[in-house]
């Protein structure tokens, strides 16, 4: 059977993509979403990086049209280095992938939205739909939703029912096969940190909000408190949007001789199904994380408490409206500490459908109707003249794509001990790495352009 080829736009996604890379019928090539921030950010404007009001404003209408032709370029580029049946989103709100669907249209390409985003609050729900279905409605040809809640949301946006499947979301398939294993030894408690404007309305706008900065301290002191002593272990996982290194000084602050032996902070990729796995407790706020803890099986404690929570407490996730035998929440640091250290039992199988609503079906399956809806909607799109026109010359675009691509290698290569000097290790290997990438798909392409030839 002939796999399906998925280029797809990798923000923060990669679990996602882990799940349908390995898919059999799936055949899926990454690309970073910063190939195409950067030059938008560049066209338009800093301050469209704020939204898709500032991306809508009229004032900027030409520096748009002139991003939206270069995007249907770089469009063209990406078919050029690698042949896609289907180009995958994580979202289509992001004011740089606006216009995708008209340029891959042009080729004859459809777009499939497979949602990343999972659980959606009161306050969400309510306001943040209306919101979308203003500034950035659903553009693209279908999209996957984890649970019905999600497609909800995206119908209160403006969206068709008939563009939306629920398939439960690919990266939660990990738990339906995660039987928990008793281990020995100290307790360990994973807590997923968080951002100090987490569902506050409003948020997210350059304000800089530190509402739950009082309540995250208190958490993080009580935790590694309970660690100095010896009665567990913590491992802090942060929230991509949080400064990773001040929060690391500020634990080490704290925990002083237990830092790195009783205390410690997740390495940046960690992957958080792993952490929740590897974990006897998970400890968290506002993060779809604590459903998917429940979903493994693991103990769970909700921390939230004083004036800001109870202020906004009816916008948030109610995690606080959750069975106790689910989640159990802890109304204050004290109370926190006891129920780390009590001896309750995780969630019974009885949780499913508490946590059904918000993360769809987790049985293992959600690639499998994912990787369906793909080869469906790719099937029903053509080839238009523009994209055989690329196919004609794909050889001679991959003998330029493994020139540069060889150049561009040795030159980050020679570049390593520099970067071990100057701290910039991540981001010219990152360089070298696709580079790589870039070679490769070259060599292939070549390879299978000579195949047919000689066919």
């Amino acid at each position: 059977m002939k796999r399906v080829r998925v280029l797809a736009l990798d923000h923060y996604f990669d679990q996602d993509l882990q799940a349908l890379e390995a898919h059999p019928r799936l055949d899926v090539r990454r690309f970073p979403y910063q190939r195409l921030r950067g030059p938008a950010i560049r066209m338009m404007g800093q301050r469209v990086a704020t939204g898709v009001r500032a991306y809508n404003d009229p004032a900027i209408a030409v520096a748009r049209d002139r991003y939206t032709a270069w995007l249907a370029r770089e469009i063209q580029r990406l078919y050029l280095e690698w042949a896609f049946d289907v180009l995958v989103l994580p979202s289509d709100t992001f004011f740089y992938v606006r216009t995708i669907p008209d340029a891959t249209h042009r080729l004859g390409l459809p777009v499939v939205v497979v949602q990343k985003e999972t659980t959606v609050s009161r306050s969400t729900m309510e306001q943040f739909s209306k919101e979308i279905g203003t500034e950035a409605p659903f553009i693209s040809d279908f999209m996957t939703v984890c649970s019905e809640r999600q497609r909800e949301f995206w119908m209160r946006a403006g969206a068709d029912h008939d563009r939306i499947d629920v398939t439960g979301q690919p990266r939660f398939d990990i738990y339906a096969s995660s039987a928990r294993t008793p281990r020995s030894g100290r307790p360990r408690i994973l807590f997923l940190s968080y951002a100090l404007d987490a569902y506050v309305p409003g948020a997210g706008r350059g304000q800089g909000l530190l509402t739950w900065e009082p309540l995250r301290d208190a958490t993080e002191s009580a935790l590694v408190e309970l660690a100095r002593t010896g009665d567990c272990e913590v491992i802090v996982k942060c929230h991509p949007q949080q400064d990773r290194r001040g929060v690391a000084q500020q634990l080490a602050n704290l925990a002083g001789g237990s830092w790195q032996r009783s205390v410690s902070i997740a390495g940046q990729d960690a992957d958080t199904r792993e952490l929740i796995i590897a974990a006897d407790v998970v400890v968290g706020f506002q993060t779809t994380a604590l459903y998917e803890a429940v979903a493994a099986r693991r103990k769970v404690i909700y921390a939230a408490w004083g004036e800001a929570y109870e202020r906004y407490r009816s916008g948030l996730i109610p995690f606080h409206e959750a069975p106790q035998a689910c989640v159990a929440h802890a109304e204050s640091p004290e109370m926190l500490v006891a129920m780390v250290t009590d001896n309750a039992p995780p969630p019974a199988a009885g949780c499913e459908s508490w946590y059904a609503a918000a993360l769809g079906s987790v049985d293992g399956h959600a690639t499998d109707r994912v990787a369906d809806r793909l080869t469906i909607v790719a099937a029903e799109w053509t080839a238009t003249d523009e994209r055989r026109a690329l196919d004609v010359r794909r050889r001679r675009y991959a003998l330029g794509l493994l020139a540069r691509s060889l150049a561009a290698e040795a030159l980050w290569t020679a570049a390593i001990p520099v970067a071990h000097l100057a701290g910039e290790q991540r981001r010219v290997a990152l360089r070298r790495q696709r580079a790589g990438e870039g070679r490769a798909m070259a060599s292939s392409t070549l390879r299978r352009q000579a195949s047919r030839d000689r066919g």
